[in-house]
């Protein structure tokens, strides 16, 4: 009796092979390793890691670890007779056929799933990068000679046939997948990574997702962001380490922070949704979020790539939220915070470094405010400090900003708040210095269309209905410099010549 798997979307097969499939692949570049979208950061192993694999490996114990491969030829074929126009997932298939050929066209066989630690060791071994110290003796006999040979030191210094034993006979088991999708693909990483236990985040991350995607792409490819990231003091340790992919969890807080300005984003079951490999719509984000996030980073990494390193390693994981939360203020159109003061979008950051600095040297002054420190004896009668319960320093060690009270004058504190005293203590300090801003040049307004809709604008400068398919109503001063949508600062243009011309002043005709 035949049982068909109606939802099987991966079909693999074991093989038996031995290393030197493994190294020839390595060394002609034909193995892929895709540590934005289904590995892991390559962190070497350290040395008694290395000994303890190898030793499993040539003692007897190969077996026991798999390899993971997908086969990139035949995946490419069963897209392409899966992506069928009509089909409900065309975008999806398409995204990955596009994946795959790339690979193939840049002459890659495999897409190496799990084992890419177990492999660079090999490799490096092999290559004779790698001096082998057993935890036992591994000895060995070469047939028709007498006396044994202990394996250990580098493989260029073992004998001949030694060499051709270790890289020719040694079992190693490789599964290789023939179908499948980068979101099933992922899911098989995910689930059979044992060498090294993952994070929570880490398993997150690596799922297929548009917006994993994304937040790979920030903190891997954007040169300042990276830098930022590096030189925070601490708070970047556990989930938040970079080994681990922490900085794209901390990007990921304050996206889904973006999203609602109510810090529900940091809940893990919000995380685990939104960057799941099916996201179920718990919290909806938008390009809009997206971009917002991103130019706020961009202001803060731009800044701090400007300023002393030394002196950034002072603040934590925590100042870094600040920062954000803070542009956030002015930047994002619709804050809740900045709503507070009719300041929400309604500026944007012309030198990102002074603010930057401004506020790091605000920052400084909010933690070590005189008072925020608290004397006491401990049992030996030795003094001691605490932090006061409504120091800024305190509110800032929590994370989720919950109803904490801040007074006036107690603790270092500038502020009586009754609620939400972190982010309201950050809003006022902001608000307080907006003038200052705005005369040193660091900030500036940004302008609105709200003061004229577009077929307002056509009527204005005279342009028929009927012509007006063909034109774009452009503002002479743009709005992100201030401009508004107003007679005097409007004209209308062909589509392509505003184009051109985006986000630029020009003289007023």
């Amino acid at each position: 009796m035949k049982v068909t798997n109606l939802t099987q979307k991966v079909s693999g097969k074991a093989y038996t092979k031995a290393p030197k499939f493994l190294y020839e692949l390595h060394v002609k570049n034909k193995l892929y390793y895709d540590r934005e979208r289904l590995q892991r950061l390559l962190v070497r192993w350290h040395d008694a890691k290395i000994n303890s694999y190898l030793f499993t490996a040539f003692n007897g114990a190969s077996v026991k670890d798999c390899f993971q491969l997908a086969a990139i030829a035949p995946i490419v074929e069963e897209l392409k007779e899966q992506l069928i126009p009509t089909a409900s997932n065309y975008r999806f298939i398409q995204e990955n056929l596009e994946y795959f050929q790339e690979l193939l066209d840049k002459g890659f066989e495999y897409l190496v799933l799990d084992g890419q630690h177990r492999i660079d060791t090999l490799v490096r071994f092999f290559n004779s990068q790698y001096f082998f110290k057993p935890e036992e003796i591994i000895s060995m006999q070469i047939e028709g000679e007498k006396g044994v040979i202990d394996i250990e030191g580098t493989f260029d210094k073992l004998p001949e046939e030694i060499q051709t034993h270790l890289m020719n006979s040694i079992p190693l088991i490789v599964v290789i997948y023939e179908t499948g999708d980068l979101r099933e693909l992922a899911r098989i990483f995910i689930t059979s990574n044992s060498m090294m236990p993952m994070t929570k985040h880490e398993k997150r991350i690596l799922n297929y997702n548009p917006t994993n995607r994304w937040l790979n792409d920030i903190c891997l490819h954007d040169i300042n962001v990276k830098d930022m990231f590096k030189n925070i003091g601490s708070g970047m340790t556990g989930e938040y380490s970079l080994d681990h992919k922490g900085d794209t969890l901390f990007v990921a807080e304050m996206l889904m922070y973006i999203c609602n300005n109510m810090y529900d984003g940091y809940d893990t079951d919000v995380l685990d949704n939104i960057l799941g490999p099916y996201p179920k719509g718990k919290l909806k984000v938008s390009d809009s979020d997206k971009e917002t996030t991103r130019k706020i980073l961009k202001v803060m990494a731009d800044g701090c790539t400007q300023y002393d390193a030394k002196k950034l390693k002072k603040f934590t994981k925590s100042t870094f939220y600040n920062l954000f939360y803070t542009l956030s203020f002015i930047m994002q159109k619709g804050n809740i915070w900045g709503k507070k003061k009719d300041i929400d979008g309604k500026f944007k950051v012309v030198d990102d470094a002074a603010f930057v600095k401004w506020f790091l040297d605000e920052e400084f002054k909010r933690i070590n405010a005189p008072g925020t420190k608290v004397p006491y004896k401990n049992a030996t009668g030795k003094t001691k400090y605490s932090i006061h319960e409504w120091s800024f320093a305190k509110h800032n060690s929590d994370q989720k900003h919950g109803r904490k009270e801040s007074v006036k004058g107690d603790g270092g504190s500038k502020y009586t708040f009754d609620s939400w005293a972190r982010v309201q203590y950050l809003l006022e300090d902001l608000n307080s210095a907006l003038t200052l801003l705005k005369n040193h040049s660091i900030i500036a307004s940004v302008g609105s269309r709200d003061t004229m809709s577009r077929d307002e604008a056509l009527v204005a400068l005279d342009v028929p209905l009927s012509m007006s398919d063909d034109v774009e109503i452009n503002e002479i001063v743009p709005v992100s410099k201030g401009g508004k949508r107003e007679l005097g600062n409007i004209e209308a243009l062909p589509k392509d010549t505003n184009r051109k011309q985006s986000d630029r002043v020009r003289r007023v005709a």
